[in-house]
């Protein structure tokens, strides 16, 4: 899994991909002057708002197209390329790693097993210890996890619909 920049990283509206086996995975536009992003995956489009709770707590707001509250981020105050990210009632923490190449690990909960690990494109600028690219690293995160929300929550419908239907073999880590 890879975030790809598709337009350019000073265009005042920022495209992203992610790309997973060769096929886009979700399409994010980030505004970095309303820091918003317009995220589209799984037949799904939310405009999201990034709001800071102050200059020292490390914490980010989550609001809808509607502003209500539906998540929030917190940065590790000792480990700074580490944190959470809390989505509705889904929380995952998250590590930033920056050797040999960028990449964001995501791990469900407090588990120490990684639940997807994503590449940054280096190429285009984006460096996870960039401090200019600091928000953008937040509304990548936000877009993965949301990606992740989304599917998981797929996963357990599908997996409701199965047991409902009567079928008998059903796996909860498909």
């Amino acid at each position: 899994m890879k975030w790809i920049l598709i337009s350019s990283h000073k265009s005042p509206l920022q495209e992203y991909h992610l790309i997973e086996n060769d096929e886009c995975k979700v399409v994010m536009k980030y505004n970095p002057l309303h820091r918003s992003a317009r995220i589209s995956c799984a037949n799904q489009q939310r405009l999201f708002f990034i709001e800071s709770t102050g200059s020292l707590t490390g914490k980010y707001i989550f609001k809808n197209e509607y502003g209500m509250e539906i998540g929030n981020m917190s940065n590790d105050k000792w480990f700074g390329k580490d944190g959470s990210i809390m989505i509705e009632s889904k929380k995952y923490t998250y590590s930033i790693k920056n050797n040999p190449l960028a990449e964001f690990t995501i791990y469900e909960g407090i588990s120490q097993q990684p639940l997807v690990s994503c590449g940054l494109d280096i190429d285009t600028g984006i460096s996870p210890s960039a401090h200019n690219s600091d928000i953008n690293n937040k509304c990548l995160l936000l877009g993965l996890c949301w990606y992740l929300f989304l599917t998981g929550s797929q996963r357990k419908l599908s997996g409701i619909c199965r047991l409902n239907s009567g079928w008998h073999q059903f796996s909860a880590h498909s």
